[in-house]
């Protein structure tokens, strides 16, 4: 049967031991919680920049609608001209 001291030994190691994992553990739990703000902070950047790509995508689309509007105008305006040269020159035809 093992003696009080080798008891007591015993336990007072083991008590040693998870002091030590428990001190190795808050360590690395300090480490991660520090990762972790790091990386919301990340996150957090990107979600900024992806909202600021998503603006200037509507932008680019507004302006693009825009410009395709206006050059779907010109276009309309030169073939009123055309058809206008057109009846001019043949109303000149018919005339003579």
């Amino acid at each position: 049967m093992a003696t009080f001291q080798s008891i007591y030994n015993r336990i007072e190691y083991d008590v040693k031991e998870a002091a030590e994992k428990m001190k190795v553990l808050r360590e690395e739990n300090e480490r991660l919680t520090k990762e972790n703000q790091t990386l919301k902070a990340q996150q957090n950047e990107l979600e900024h920049m992806l909202d600021d790509a998503k603006e200037r995508i509507k932008l680019v689309t507004i302006t693009e609608t825009l410009i395709n509007k206006e050059h779907k105008q010109e276009i309309k305006k030169q073939i009123k001209d055309w058809v206008q040269e057109i009846d001019k020159c043949i109303n000149l035809l018919t005339t003579k």
